[in-house]
């Protein structure tokens, strides 16, 4: 398996589709798209393994997405980030959000690979804090990476900030 990771100053069309796919379609989450998409740097990675050695039903069934897309072009994973105005009082405090996994990239790494090159990204940018909003259903993945859930938690704890100090050339 070899992931490549891009880095884009706009929402290119395969991670919309991406996010459509996983936000919309799969978790019927509205609005998607915001005006931060604007000012967000865009990351996707692209996976380059075979659907012949996907394990699953995926290696039938490639999503939309995937259709008719050159192996090593195959993008699976997306995520923005952008430097977080709500916190003044944080300077370096930058959000990671709508990081967003293809069913058939589930279970792979590649999610987290991508988490991780976004908060190398941040930390090379003057970055020290990344905080990322997440459903209580994924506070676990975000835990794993180094994440820690303070008290921003709501709607009686379905939903929350989860912050990690960034420190540049570590391996965070």
């Amino acid at each position: 398996m070899t992931i490549r990771i891009e880095a884009y100053d706009r929402l290119p069309a395969a991670a919309r589709a991406i996010r459509e796919q996983v936000f919309i379609r799969e978790r019927d989450w509205r609005p998607e798209f915001d005006e931060w998409d604007a000012a967000s740097v865009h990351l996707l990675a692209f996976d380059s393994v075979d659907s012949s050695d996907r394990p699953g039903p995926s290696a039938q069934s490639p999503s939309p997405i995937q259709s008719g897309q050159p192996d090593q072009n195959r993008p699976v994973v997306t995520c923005r980030f952008y430097a977080d105005p709500d916190h003044p009082d944080q300077p370096g405090r930058y959000i990671i959000a709508r990081l967003a996994v293809l069913p058939e990239a589930q279970g792979r790494h590649i999610g987290s690979r991508l988490l991780a090159d976004a908060e190398r990204r941040i930390a090379q940018a003057g970055g020290t804090m990344a905080a990322v909003h997440s459903e209580n259903d994924h506070y676990k993945f975000y835990e794993q990476c180094g994440y820690r859930l303070p008290d921003e938690v709501y709607e009686g704890g379905r939903h929350g900030w989860l912050i990690k100090d960034l420190i540049l050339g570590s391996e965070n």
